[in-house]
């Protein structure tokens, strides 16, 4: 494997003893991971992919254009000597267009399974092999996403489904014991926290398509995983699988990020509200989240308000504009 990453101690690789290609198929995985000037992390994610008591076929990393020498640092330390593929593309795509490509190449190259996780995070040692547990019966399957500060806790909360399908307003699962609770047989159908260590297989991506790669980043998870569920796709997280990830508050960060999470979370509301929300709920929710999101805005600005409120109202209509198109000083009325 060379040299380990500075700063980082990783455990020697057991032997993979990976499937040559033009074997099984049936049950051939490829992990799509996506990299943004993020190399120690990324690191500390291929070695836990690398040793997993099942192996993977192939591991993509999409590298989002980084310029901390990622390319180097992979090359250096040896994860380019196994079953590591490692596809630079020409610029800064988000995690939207990264895991586009990254689910296209394992897709076009036949891969069954496809497992897409970001490089913040690390599958569990045993993490696969639990989630193909499932592969049966689900086609969709997220592992459980715990905090690496106390892994009784999620990272996340999770919604809670309620009578019809539909999201319960303000109600959400917060630990791994409620979660527990609420699962069935070892499975908490409905729910998945994608590109944390979800495994897709292939049908999904034949029969919806890839990851929206227009959403950019902040939302783009969540619409895949609500176009599975419009879909009729099985959807559930295995509680015997976990993927460890750090908590962090998004909405504490810049202006276009932000810009991007409102936009995409109008644009999920007007494409998915029928599956999620109560009718009572749906015309109210726009107003529920823009006021719950009014705390954590990074400007108050004229000009970058009326930009939120032109890519919000765009995306209400189901368009996307991005960051820089909003900040352009056209009418409102004409958006």
């Amino acid at each position: 494997m060379g040299q380990q990453p500075a700063g980082l101690r990783f455990r020697p690789l057991p032997e993979l003893g990976l499937r040559p290609y033009g074997g099984d198929w049936m049950d051939s995985v490829a992990a799509i991971v996506v990299t943004y000037n993020r190399k120690e992390l990324l690191g500390s994610c291929l070695h836990a992919i690398l040793a997993q008591t099942r192996s993977c076929d192939r591991v993509f990393v999409i590298d989002n254009a980084s310029t901390d020498g990622t390319p180097d640092f992979l090359f250096e330390h040896g994860f380019l000597d196994g079953p590591v593929e490692l596809v630079t593309l020409p610029q800064n795509t988000g995690s939207a267009g990264g895991f586009h490509e990254g689910m296209r190449r394992a897709h076009e190259a036949g891969f069954e399974w496809l497992w897409l996780m970001d490089d913040d995070g690390r599958p569990a040692p045993t993490c696969l092999e639990h989630l193909l547990s499932s592969h049966a019966t689900l086609d969709v399957i997220g592992p459980v996403v715990v905090r690496d500060d106390d892994p009784s806790r999620l990272t996340w909360k999770l919604r809670k489904a309620g009578r019809g399908g539909w999201f319960v307003p303000f109600r959400s699962i917060r630990d791994y014991r409620e979660l527990l609770e609420e699962a069935r047989d070892g499975v908490y159908l409905g729910f998945a926290t994608l590109f944390n260590g979800v495994l897709i297989n292939r049908r999904v991506p034949e029969a919806i398509g890839y990851v929206l790669a227009d959403l950019f980043i902040w939302g783009d998870e969540n619409e895949y995983m609500l176009r599975c569920k419009a879909a009729s796709f099985r959807v559930g997280m295995r509680v015997d699988a976990f993927h460890i990830h750090p908590f962090v508050r998004p909405r504490h960060s810049s202006r276009w990020k932000f810009y991007y999470l409102y936009r995409n979370t109008m644009y999920m509301h007007w494409k998915y509200a029928r599956i999620t929300q109560p009718p009572w709920l749906r015309p109210l929710y726009p107003l529920y989240m823009t006021a719950r999101l009014l705390t954590d805005l990074p400007s108050l600005s004229p000009p970058y308000l009326l930009a939120l409120l032109r890519g919000a109202r765009r995306a209400l209509g189901g368009k996307l504009v991005g960051f820089d198109q909003a900040q352009v000083a056209v009418p409102l009325r004409s958006l």
